[in-house]
């Protein structure tokens, strides 16, 4: 992958995330004040049963997946674009420091 290709991923990555945390603003936002007053299953206020235990799962679960789909693993270290001809040149080094030191 070249570095290009890293930063386009970067990105995609970085929209994911933040279209991720959007989501979760709006939907923490509409369960805990569009609901009316009464309790949920666990016996917690309804808003509190779906803002803070349900939507948190839940989007547990969407974060897990779009980590497995969306991100990739990318190497960090960039290879410099001439490294044959950076190699060579350490290998001639490595060659001509050995010369001199046999003299």
């Amino acid at each position: 992958m070249n570095l290009q290709q890293r930063y386009r991923q970067a990105a995609k990555e970085a929209r994911w995330a933040l279209l991720l945390t959007v989501l979760y603003l709006i939907g923490w936002c509409l369960c805990a004040y569009l609901p009316e007053g009464g309790s949920g299953p666990l016996g917690f206020p309804l808003w509190f049963e779906l803002s803070c235990i349900y939507l948190p799962v839940l989007f547990l679960v969407v974060a897990y997946w779009l980590v497995k789909i969306v991100y990739q693993d990318i190497d960090l270290e960039i290879e410099p674009k001439n490294s044959a001809k950076i190699a060579r040149t350490l290998a001639h080094s490595a060659t001509e420091s050995a010369e001199k030191t046999e003299k």
